[in-house]
């Protein structure tokens, strides 16, 4: 590399420790975003899902749509493997006292794709991809009523498969607005218990729903600073028929709302910082109470993501990051929540992209989910009563592939 170069690597390797030692503090190092994934493309998640403000991919057309129109022609594909391992330890009235500690590990594959496409006015773009989902399957049931009617209540999955089409414009003031449309595809199957005390009576068989639901964006770049602003509507989904005795109201997902700005110390090193919003309160299987309106009590997220990329070389570009939220779990619905275990706080990503030619590119980025574990508080309704002072912990690895292709 040589004395120069050795010491220009020393030097932005030096800068990028400190930004993240200055941001970390601030964020309350405590990163899931309820059932809602991190993400699903290696060059978002090299960067801990910060970048609304810092395009790379067509995964912006979801992201932040207005950003669009500072990428190229190009198709994008990932395939993103997640190990989540969930423990729950019951105690209560309801729980299940033979069994002991109770655990779940289960790998996810997912795969997501999209496209850019300059126009003569404007940029399209879209793709396929799955923002959201969440499961367990335990051995043994988290109650005794449960277990005593053949071991039900211990199994949830839950997938939500998103496609989006995106326009954005820039103006002649340089500032850019978006627009995406959202059509979903959402998969459904549990034996959780209902308010009968019975497990679901569709026993663990997939039930599907359609959805929909639209997107926004802004955003401006300037030589040095970048800022952008998404808003996702509530996702609209029909019902869960064959749920009926379990799901009192749709799995709709909340709006969100994420800002963030982008700053480039040199042409080679930039810094992204982004706050996201998701309003699970408004959502009634999600946000309300059980024995009110069959909800899981959930509270609204507050997140806050940091990154940091290099371009080492023309060919070669690093990047790191660290993301925090809330978990949505309260206190007075841990036991509630024990088959939607998402406790999740913590997030750090790394990545590294190698540029083959003008054409192809290659991305790998791995993800960590450090362990978070709630105990039910007791102080909430009847369930949260009868479950007082179990357990709930999750935790996560996963890794990311991604290809691109531009012509």
């Amino acid at each position: 590399m040589g004395l120069l170069g050795s010491f220009v690597f020393r030097r932005k390797f030096f800068l990028l420790v400190l930004v993240l030692s200055l941001f970390l503090p601030l964020l309350s190092a405590r990163a899931g975003e309820g059932v809602f994934l991190l993400g699903n493309d290696a060059l978002q998640l090299g960067r801990a899902s910060s970048g609304v403000a810092s395009p790379r991919s067509a995964y912006w057309s979801y992201m932040n749509p207005a950003s669009m129109v500072d990428l190229e022609r190009r198709l994008d594909v990932n395939w993103y493997s997640v190990l989540a391992t969930s423990k729950m330890t019951p105690r209560g009235m309801m729980a299940n006292p033979f069994d002991g500690t109770l655990e779940s590990k289960n790998l996810f594959n997912i795969v997501s794709t999209g496209f850019i496409i300059p126009l003569k006015t404007g940029t399209l773009g879209g793709g396929l991809f799955i923002p959201s989902g969440a499961g367990v399957d335990y051995a043994h049931s988290r109650t005794w009523l449960g277990r005593l009617q053949g071991n039900t209540d211990r199994r949830l999955s839950y997938q939500h498969i998103r496609g989006v089409l995106s326009y954005a414009y820039r103006f002649d003031n340089d500032w850019s607005l978006g627009v995406g449309l959202h059509l979903s595809l959402n998969r459904f199957r549990t034996d959780h218990i209902t308010l009968g005390m019975r497990g679901a009576k569709y026993d663990n068989k997939w039930d599907n729903a359609l959805g929909a639901g639209v997107g926004f964006g802004v955003y401006r770049a300037w030589e040095k600073l970048s800022v952008g602003l998404s808003y996702s509507s509530r996702h609209w989904t029909q019902s869960m028929d064959k749920y009926s005795d379990l799901l009192r109201s749709p799995l709709d997902t909340p709006r969100t709302l994420q800002v963030g700005l982008a700053y480039r110390f040199t042409p080679k090193f930039e810094v992204t910082a982004d706050y996201k919003w998701l309003h699970w309160r408004r959502i009634r299987t999600y946000g309300s109470p059980m024995f009110r309106s069959g909800g899981f009590g959930w509270t609204n997220q507050n997140g806050f993501k940091l990154g940091a990329e290099w371009k080492v070389h023309p060919q070669w570009t690093l990047a790191a990051g660290y993301a925090y939220s809330n978990t949505p779990v309260r206190k007075d619905a841990v036991f509630l929540s024990a088959l939607v275990p998402v406790v999740v706080e913590h997030h750090v990503t790394m990545g590294i992209s190698h540029a083959i030619n003008e054409k192809h590119e290659v991305h790998l980025s791995g993800v960590y989910a450090f362990r978070n574990r709630e105990r039910e508080a007791g102080c909430g309704d009847l369930m949260s009563i009868a479950g007082y002072n179990t357990t709930i912990e999750s935790k996560a690895v996963s890794a990311v592939a991604g290809y691109s292709y531009k012509w």
